[in-house]
């Protein structure tokens, strides 16, 4: 059996900007606390439009990182007759 691959890669940059006197470098970046139910959302539609065609299957990848920082989804085109 041949099987292909081909990557495609959806990368989301968090970017802030902070007065010069800020001084909360030691506060592990809090400000992104917010992203996190964003981030379920954005997976979650990428996830229903690749379920709305036929043919096509999503599943998720565990490439070792934490979630937090990286979501692989495998993205499979079915053998059809």
């Amino acid at each position: 059996m041949h099987t292909e691959e081909r990557e495609f890669t959806l990368r989301l940059e968090l970017v802030r900007t902070f007065p010069d006197d800020y001084q909360g470098d030691e506060d592990g970046y809090a400000w992104t606390a917010e992203i996190t139910p964003m981030l379920g959302a954005v997976l979650a539609a990428a996830v229903q439009a690749i379920s709305r065609h036929p043919g096509w299957k999503v599943r998720p990848k565990n490439r070792g990182r934490s979630s937090d920082d990286e979501v692989t989804l495998v993205v499979e085109r079915e053998t059809g007759p």
